[in-house]
């Protein structure tokens, strides 16, 4: 049982300074809620140092309550009436044709939907 011992302590002290010669090297980076490349990918990326291109206007503001009642009127609505303006998406009450419905915008890409 000795001898087991002391090879083992020997095995480990022989290969203890091997182990030290063999160091990985790994680099992780984690961010979050941003995606980050090595090139751009498009007109609209920016560099941000010391981690890479990424979407610019991905974050943008929501659009105003006014601005989202002109874009109902451009798409061709009368007697645009607000409804709600909180929130992911606007609502408004409006005439096309004669017919009063229900228009969604979208608060973030401005983007139209009837109900």
């Amino acid at each position: 049982m000795k001898k087991i011992i002391i090879g083992l302590l020997a095995a480990v002290a022989i290969t203890g300074g091997m182990a030290s010669l063999a160091e990985a090297k790994v680099k992780i980076k984690v961010y979050l809620g941003e995606s980050y490349y090595d090139q751009r990918m498009g007109p609209d990326y920016r560099y941000y140092e010391g981690r890479g291109w990424y979407r610019y206007n991905n974050y943008r503001a929501n659009i105003s309550c006014g601005q989202a009642k002109r874009i109902v009127r451009d798409h061709g609505f009368r007697d645009v009436s607000t409804r709600e303006c909180e929130g992911r998406t606007y609502t408004f009450v409006a005439k096309r044709n004669g017919h009063r419905m229900l228009v969604f915008v979208n608060s973030r890409t401005g983007s139209l939907s009837r109900g």
